[in-house]
């Protein structure tokens, strides 16, 4: 059986280098289509049209608010060598573009070197976490992941904030679908922002105006654990960063993005 999330962001080829796409409100947050979902689109255009497997980096910068129906996808190579390629992307709707993507991609599987991770690996165990997603009622994407979020990191919902600008957890997708270096894409923008968890935030509404995923490796099979924090809100705009890790403890994805508080 295809997950939801393959078959929505799946991609035709009806001209070279210009795919058509079937945006869904099943990955909404609010109103809105979710912008890793949206950059996901993009990026299975763009490794649609190569032979280079996987994405390694994946820019997009997005520029009007999507919405459900049909899309196509414009893929232009930049330049495509032995190891990595460079592709651009543009996702258009209604004659309007929404998105720009530019990826860099590769053969995760034949990649070799040294490795030094200084970063701390997950330090909460699954049953630690609480599951359920917050606000369930105000994003469709709720009902497509299961989730389990770390104590307190979603001190907005009682409104006693508790001034750490951070939100992680377990994380996966509803219908069992395992996660693969693409899907990194996604999981790496489906989070709250934790910026909420601040009071001198009023809006729960932060747009992300840029997003970028380096996928580091291919997960193995199982639950994700994201964690997201928030370093600078300087007036109104702020960067998030994000880790992805894998069930076996490996780091398989940093992101990071430019957002806005809704004015």
């Amino acid at each position: 059986m295809t997950s939801e999330l393959d078959a929505d962001t799946a991609v035709e080829e009806v001209a070279p280098g210009r795919f058509r796409a079937w945006i869904t409100d099943r990955w909404n947050l609010g109103a809105a289509p979710n912008g890793g979902y949206l950059s996901m689109i993009a990026t299975r255009a763009i490794t649609a049209s190569l032979s280079h497997p996987d994405p390694f980096s994946v820019t997009t910068h997005f520029l009007r608010m999507a919405k459900p129906g049909e899309a196509f996808v414009e893929v232009e190579r930049v330049r495509d060598g032995k190891h990595h390629a460079t592709v651009e992307a543009r996702l258009i709707q209604d004659g309007a573009e929404i998105l720009r993507t530019i990826a860099v991609l590769g053969d995760l599987t034949k990649i070799e070197g040294p490795t030094h991770v200084t970063l701390p690996a997950p330090a909460l165990s699954w049953d630690e976490c609480t599951a359920g997603w917050p606000a369930p009622h105000l994003a469709a994407i709720s009902g497509r992941l299961e989730v389990r979020l770390a104590p307190g990191t979603t001190s907005w919902l009682d409104q006693t904030h508790s001034e750490r600008a951070e939100l992680g957890g377990w994380i996966r997708l509803q219908d069992g679908r395992a996660p693969d270096a693409l899907s990194l894409v996604f999981f790496a923008d489906v989070l709250p922002p934790p910026v909420l968890n601040l009071s001198i935030v009023q809006t729960r509404w932060v747009p992300t105006l840029e997003l970028t995923v380096h996928v580091r490796a291919r997960p193995s099979p199982g639950w994700l654990y994201a964690w997201f924090r928030t370093r600078a809100l300087s007036r109104g705009y702020l960067e998030s960063d994000g880790e992805l890790w894998d069930s076996t403890g490996s780091l398989v994805a940093m992101s990071r993005q430019l957002a806005r508080l809704n004015r």
